[in-house]
């Protein structure tokens, strides 16, 4: 524990608690098992930072899954699509496997391709989640990484249980494409 030494204006450190009182031992005193402890006590919290911005981030939080899954059901089953052309963006996802369910937290890898000489316009990207399609493009901005060719999201939490994104991205030729994303998570 450090404490400030008003008659020197300097930290000083205390070396151990005697029934008569603080015994107080000056800065440049500090002994050797004194400055290991400091040593343990700064790489243990250097770890705990870097462990703690390596762990996963939610893509959605529960009560939007919830708000989410309580829309799906009164949504139509059907909706109206047109084909892409083929000068039109194509946005393929590479992972996760749609085949069935996915095991959190989730990887996503998704690809941009356009056509001609025509590049992805990365500033018209947006990702929308469920059926209320919640803009999260910010959220993988910030968590995510976007490519020459496409998005790669690590790690993201997602509750258990059906999940849509829709992405919308454009190309320097103004050209769009939207692709919904239906998985599962376990």
């Amino acid at each position: 524990m450090s404490i400030l030494d008003p008659t020197t204006n300097c930290c000083s450190y205390l070396d151990r608690v005697d029934a008569d009182g603080l015994r107080i031992v000056p800065g440049n005193q500090i002994n050797g098992r004194m400055k290991m402890k400091f040593l343990i006590t700064c790489c243990v919290a250097v770890c705990l930072t870097v462990s703690a911005s390596a762990r996963a981030f939610d893509l959605v939080s529960q009560s939007e899954f919830l708000a989410s899954q309580a829309q799906e059901k009164l949504e139509p089953v059907f909706t109206a699509r047109s084909s892409p052309l083929p000068s039109d963006p194509m946005i393929e996802i590479r992972s996760p496997s749609l085949t069935g369910p996915i095991k959190g937290p989730v990887s996503i890898d998704l690809r941009c391709v356009s056509s001609g000489a025509a590049k992805i316009n990365w500033e018209s990207l947006k990702i929308m989640y469920g059926a209320f399609k919640l803009d999260i493009t910010e959220r993988v901005r910030k968590e995510g990484k976007i490519l020459s060719d496409g998005i790669q999201i690590a790690s993201a939490n997602l509750p258990s249980g059906s999940h849509k994104l829709v992405i919308q991205v454009a190309n320097t030729d103004g050209k769009q494409a939207e692709r919904e994303v239906r998985f599962t998570v376990e």
